[in-house]
């Protein structure tokens, strides 16, 4: 039994010695582009409806779209789930796909499986070699099936199997590094649970050749997993190998095993100065990063809700500014469950400020740009969180980095361009959990973001999370052009699946009156948590809270908190 296409050591010791490299030479050239480019879209999209397919089979059209993606269009899109059709219809009323094909599974493997060069098949006594049999489809031109599956979906193709090859998902990992890393692209990671009915990204990862991990969860007292400290050393390997501001698609924490936990990954993944995008649910990464978007228009309009007036200052309202802060900035959210939020017959009865992941404007722009199009006058778009992806930029970020100072200059200058892209003039900012609000330690990164990302005139860090922080005191100008910070005051609800519909609306509405401070006008930037609180429950809320309450958008915020103390 053999891998492929093995190097000779001295060949793969000189590829992974300038791999390690790449940060270094990175900082040369800032980085343009977040994500590398997908093939344009081809004239007629074949359409294959995998939705009644078993997991395993459904992985294995998913690395074959990847690899009939990759060539010089990209023709193959796959129905997943429902929200795939909603978005297949989208492109094809905007013409941005020309024209369709209905394919089944069948016919689908059959016309397309001969461009395979191998099956890998993978072990289902060890999850991790999922990871691997795609990682080699993705080098050797080929693509991944079950063990039971391998006859039915590419009869007649040559097989190498998996199976009882490694002892455990540390070698496994480990031999992949040693042998694969060489032949992926260093600027694209992805952390990814290794479950065989995890369709999500598969299509991605063979198109780009991404090099794929997981680091399972550390265990409990009474039964410790063995294996966690090997792979986090081995995750940390590779973090170390690719350059400053390497995406890491795919999430830290998902599955039966949570893996590393979400604060620890992506804090992790900062030091080492990588940005995760939170896309474990995503497909056809592949095509719907070559749709093609202009998003001139799009932004041309977000800078004019910019410069729209506010109403008058009324000097005994108190202004609110409802936040959905912590889910938008996955781009598998906005894809799936944000298409269920849009479509709330109450959206667009009171002012909202949704969180907008940049990632999503380069790996999927036909969704960006139609939730930033749809945008009734009371939706507003922001960046989140916290800029170009999702960063702890609190915590030690960029830490590892060779050079820390160029890869923060970078990581602004990428926030920067990419909110340009879009007219987006906000940026949500993640803190720390729970800490005391310590201006010495917070206002310096900050203050980074203020002078780095010009594009930006409000900052608003938090989710709730910094002890001390209130009406009073959470809004502030920084000192600087006409940039403004504004603290996210109300909490992460984390009974809300406990309650009913009028014990959340309820719930957080005591929240804010507990936060409301005696002295008028006041200002305050809350969150309404998207698991819990849509349009709908948003507008009852302020309802419930009475006419001395105003939710004003996130420009009129800023606006009329100017004119309180006395400026524009």
């Amino acid at each position: 039994m053999t891998s492929g296409r093995i190097l000779p050591a001295s060949c793969r010791a000189l590829l992974l010695a300038l791999a390690f490299c790449a940060p270094v030479l990175a900082g040369a050239a800032p980085r343009e582009r977040l994500f590398p480019p997908c093939s344009p879209v081809a004239g007629t999209v074949e359409v294959v409806d995998v939705r009644g397919e078993t997991p395993s089979r459904r992985v294995a059209a998913a690395t074959l779209q990847g690899l009939v993606n990759a060539g010089p269009e990209a023709s193959v899109y796959l129905l997943v789930r429902d929200t795939d059709a909603f978005w297949l219809d989208v492109m094809t009323k905007k013409g941005q796909i020309r024209g369709t094909r209905a394919v089944t599974p069948d016919a689908f493997f059959a016309a397309h499986t001969p461009a395979a060069a191998k099956v890998f098949v993978y072990d289902p006594a060890l999850p991790a070699t999922i990871h691997l049999a795609t990682m080699l489809a993705a080098v050797e031109q080929g693509m991944v099936a079950a063990p039971e599956d391998a006859e039915t979906v590419a009869p007649g193709r040559p097989v190498e199997d998996l199976r009882g090859r490694w002892p455990d998902a540390p070698s496994a990992y480990e031999w992949a590094f040693a042998e694969l890393w060489p032949r992926m692209r260093p600027d694209v990671l992805a952390c990814l649970h290794p479950s065989a009915d995890m369709t999500g990204l598969r299509d991605y990862l063979v198109r780009q050749r991404v090099f794929t991990f997981w680091v399972s969860a550390p265990g409990t007292e009474e039964k410790p997993n063995p294996h966690q400290a090997r792979e986090r050393a081995l995750a940390e390997r590779v973090l170390a190998a690719s350059p400053p501001n390497t995406p890491v698609l795919g999430f830290w924490y998902s599955g039966p095993d949570p893996g590393l936990s979400e604060y620890d990954g992506v804090g992790l993944a900062g030091e080492y100065g990588k940005i995760t995008v939170v896309s474990d649910w995503c497909a056809n990464l592949s095509l719907l990063g070559g749709v093609p978007v202009d998003f001139g228009g799009i932004a041309a309009a977000q800078r004019a809700r910019q410069e729209a007036a506010a109403p008058p200052l009324e000097p005994d309202r108190v202004y609110i500014g409802f936040n959905v802060v912590e889910s938008g900035d996955a781009p598998c959210y906005l894809q799936t469950r944000q298409t269920e939020v849009w479509a709330d017959p109450a959206r667009g009865r009171v002012p909202i400020g949704w969180g907008l992941g940049l990632g999503a404007l380069e790996l999927m722009p036909p969704v960006a740009a139609h939730l930033l199009e749809t945008a009734t006058p009371n939706d507003h778009w922001f960046a989140a969180i916290s800029g170009a992806g999702y960063v702890h930029p609190y915590r030690a970020f960029m830490a590892r980095t060779p050079d820390p100072e160029a890869a923060w200059a970078e990581y602004l200058g990428l926030t920067d361009r990419l909110m340009r892209r879009a007219g987006l003039a906000e940026l949500g900012l993640y803190t720390d959990a729970w800490k005391p609000f310590d201006r010495a330690v917070m206002d310096p990164v900050t203050r980074r973001f203020a002078d780095g990302v010009p594009e930006a005139r409000l900052l608003m860090p938090g989710m709730g999370r910094d002890d001390g922080m209130n009406a009073e005191n959470g809004t502030y100008p920084m000192g600087n052009r006409d940039v403004m910070t504004a603290h996210i005051l109300t909490r992460w609800p984390t009974d809300y699946a406990a309650l009913d519909r009028a014990a959340r609306i309820e719930r957080l509405a005591a929240e804010i009156r507990e936060q409301t401070p005696a002295a008028r006008p006041a200002f305050m930037q809350v969150m309404a948590l998207s698991w819990a609180y849509g349009p709908g429950e948003i507008a009852d809320t302020l309802a419930a809270l009475g006419p001395e309450y105003r939710a004003v958008s996130l420009p009129q915020y800023r606006r009329l908190w100017r004119a309180a103390q006395g400026g524009e």
